[in-house]
């Protein structure tokens, strides 16, 4: 793909969206807001989620093609984009193309190929958390090829790598959002749960609390045994869905 097809691809999606904002009335200072309280570097337009996912499941005069020639088009618009809602419709249109029948684990094999590398971008939760969305799926695909990865950001001192290593090992909250084996789940979370930084304890509190719908047993050895480490707020989101009499004995005994 040459520089030309880059520029003119990122100048659509970039118009596109500018267009939607004026059409459904956003003003400037709704996407400074947006960047404010994710504290992102990016530019924001401000965009409804529901509006500007309908827009890009319409596509663009590229996502027609071969799906390398997608995957590559998207991956220059992620890499060059300073907006975070043209960053955003990348992670919409593979969101949507992973939600389909027709996507393969060779689907998957493929997209962590080229997007293992979208995580460089990242500074805020909201594109940490749709990326390991996509992540998730391509981990459960092709778990031999994606889990050594995410074993490795979760020993890094990098807040999105470890946030994004531990999201990813969930689907998405409810029915269905666990999938792995438990050991090799908990072996990776063990390596953020004395992290304190917000970011971090939050995601890990939230795997723990979608995991111990399913592996009770396991996953409250695990909070007896890192309790003393882990930051009380990642303790309590772990805890939140237990029966009220054995939350309060739990965090008790943990306290």
């Amino acid at each position: 793909m040459s520089s030309s097809d880059t520029q003119q691809h990122l100048a659509e999606v970039f118009g596109v969206l500018a267009t939607l904002a004026r059409e459904t009335g956003i003003s400037p200072e709704r996407g400074e807001l947006v960047r404010a309280d994710r504290r992102s570097e990016f530019d924001y337009f401000g965009l409804r989620t529901p509006d500007r996912r309908r827009r890009v499941a319409a596509g663009f005069s590229f996502t027609g093609q071969d799906s390398a020639s997608v995957l590559a088009a998207w991956d220059e618009i992620w890499n060059l984009a300073e907006n975070g809602d043209v960053m955003f419709t990348a992670l919409d249109f593979y969101r949507r193309r992973i939600s389909s029948r027709s996507w393969t684990p060779h689907d998957s094999a493929e997209f962590w190929g080229t997007a293992v590398g979208w995580i460089e971008r990242i500074d805020n939760w909201a594109h940490a958390d749709d990326l390991a969305r996509l992540y998730s799926f391509a981990l459960a695909d092709q778990p031999e090829l994606v889990f050594p990865t995410l074993e490795e950001w979760s020993r890094s001192d990098n807040e999105w790598q470890r946030r994004i290593a531990m999201v990813s090992l969930i689907h998405y909250s409810g029915k269905n959002a666990v999938f792995l084996p438990i050991e090799p789940t908990l072996r990776l979370l063990a390596n953020c749960a004395g992290d304190r930084r917000e970011t971090v304890s939050n995601a890990l509190g939230w795997v723990l609390r979608e995991l111990l719908a399913v592996h009770p047993d396991a996953v409250l050895a695990f909070l007896e045994t890192h309790a003393t480490s882990m930051p009380r707020p990642a303790i309590r989101r772990a805890t939140e869905r237990l029966p009220q009499p054995e939350r309060d004995r739990m965090r008790a005994s943990l306290a």
